[in-house]
């Protein structure tokens, strides 16, 4: 369930939280600090309201600490709803972001678990963190084990400050849900391809698309074929959570 300290707007069956990037992060490095259990924020982009019909996968999203607008499709329905203050906060900006104010607020280089890809991308991915940022990556893992339970173990030895897991949505989501009791008191981040990104396998769009929130169309551009029936049917999706979000807000 969306901390009830967090405000948020119905985006479909997901309650999306209504904060500007800069809260969003405040926020949850607030929650996380001196917390007994893990405080788990989900990223909501276009494949994730192509699974709004997936029972699984919201009731999981509903167990979230909070649920962050990844995507421009998720902010603009989230407007239509009568959301404020959202702001389009991407995983591959605000996991910075985390992990500038974690160094910030503990005083000490913070330690991060990456979980995810193909086998040595995490590896990859860790060291262009440690490069770009005061931070010390203390375990990784791809994202194929056979048997999650000593990857798990292992987590929990080292304790980190954040665990990032990109396998991608849903699978990321129901992953940290299955082994949420076992996880250690982490922020714990689904981060979808960043590590991609991180270790410069893909390319960020350029600012003039990502400030209006169309960095979908570089994304697009690079990966046409594994990308394009996901955007295709993104956008019937957006258009009829839209569509029903500003219904029901006009029925109020």
């Amino acid at each position: 369930m969306t901390h009830p300290d967090i405000p948020s707007v119905p985006v479909g069956p997901f309650a999306v939280a209504d904060l500007t990037r800069q809260d969003l992060v405040r926020t949850i490095t607030e929650l996380g600090r001196g917390s007994d259990q893990p405080l788990v924020a989900y990223a909501l982009h276009v494949g994730g309201l192509n699974a709004r019909r997936d029972r699984e996968f919201v009731a999981s999203m509903e167990r979230a600490d909070v649920i962050y607008a990844d995507g421009g499709s998720v902010v603009l329905a989230a407007r239509a709803a009568g959301a404020r203050s959202i702001e389009r906060a991407p995983t591959t900006d605000i996991g910075w972001d985390l992990l500038h104010a974690l160094r910030a607020t503990t005083g000490r280089r913070p330690t991060v678990a990456l979980i995810g890809g193909p086998q040595g991308l995490a590896e990859r991915a860790a060291a262009a963190l440690e490069a770009g940022a005061d931070v010390s990556v203390v375990l990784t893992a791809d994202g194929y084990a056979q048997d999650w339970q000593p990857v798990v173990e292992k987590v929990c030895k080292v304790d980190p400050d954040m665990l990032v897991v990109g396998l991608g949505a849903p699978r990321e989501m129901l992953w940290v849900d299955q082994w949420r009791t076992q996880l250690p008191p982490s922020i714990v981040l689904t981060c979808g391809g960043w590590f991609g990104y991180l270790a410069g396998e893909e390319q960020r769009a350029p600012r003039l698309l990502r400030r209006p929130g169309l960095e979908w169309i570089a994304r697009l551009a690079q990966a046409p074929t594994r990308l394009g029936p996901r955007y295709v049917r993104g956008l019937w999706s957006t258009l009829v959570v839209t569509v029903a979000a500003r219904r029901k807000r006009r029925s109020k």
